[in-house]
């Protein structure tokens, strides 16, 4: 019993943990909005100028970067739990876990750059 950790050998599991569960209630309360708004666009309730104008303002971007940051830290810990368990090689599990941290802040940054150059 001398060599149990409580927190595991790498000590941010718990961590990783309550971040997920986080990043999981901010998605839950702020992708649902953003889907209203996009069916309401595909059945001609707004026109696309009228979302523009509905998201356009200082609060609604805050809130997409929020959404933004909250999508990305939620990807890249479950993706890093799925590769942690299921790829055994660290040869491996290196590159494939820089290849996810590229193509998310290749996502973040594209995703950062629209909706702050809206209206503009």
């Amino acid at each position: 019993m001398l060599g149990i950790n409580r927190f595991g050998t790498a000590h941010n599991g718990l961590g990783d943990w309550y971040v997920q569960r986080l990043t999981a209630v901010v998605v839950a309360l702020l992708l649902p909005p953003a889907f209203v708004l996009l069916l309401s666009v595909y059945n001609g309730t707004l026109d696309q100028m009228q979302l523009l104008d509905l998201v356009d303002g200082y609060i609604g971007r805050m809130l997409h970067t929020l959404l933004l940051i909250a999508l990305l830290t939620h990807a890249h810990l479950g993706v890093k739990v799925i590769v942690e368990d299921y790829v055994h090689f660290a040869a491996l599990r290196i590159p494939l876990m820089g290849t996810v941290m590229i193509g998310l802040a290749a996502f973040g940054i594209w995703w950062l750059s629209v909706t702050w150059a809206w209206g503009s």
